[in-house]
């Protein structure tokens, strides 16, 4: 049952940028609030993702289908900010998401 597991709250935020006088500027803003599982990757699996030259530091599993653009979403857990490396996988109604800490 993944509801014992999915015990950390997680928000989803979206980019959006405004033009000003200075230039863009960019902010998050809140989309949705949550429950996930964000789990440490090992010293193994950051290694063979370091080969594929890619930074990560955790992985998000969700229940359902989550859409998320790699360009314009982030999530915030906590005092951390987790930035998707690679498209969600969306395998038995489960959605997980490679991640790394910005």
């Amino acid at each position: 049952m993944l509801s014992n597991i999915l015990k950390d709250k997680i928000q989803i935020q979206v980019k959006t940028t405004t033009q000003t006088a200075m230039g863009q500027t960019v902010t998050w803003k809140p989309v949705q609030d949550v429950y996930a599982r964000v789990i440490p990757l090992s010293v193994q699996a950051i290694a063979q993702y370091q080969q594929l030259n890619s930074n990560v530091s955790h992985q998000i599993v969700m229940r359902g289908a989550v859409s998320v653009n790699l360009a314009s979403n982030r999530f915030k857990w906590g005092s951390k900010t987790l930035e998707p490396v690679e498209p969600p996988k969306l395998v038995n109604n489960t959605t997980t998401i490679v991640v790394k800490e910005i």
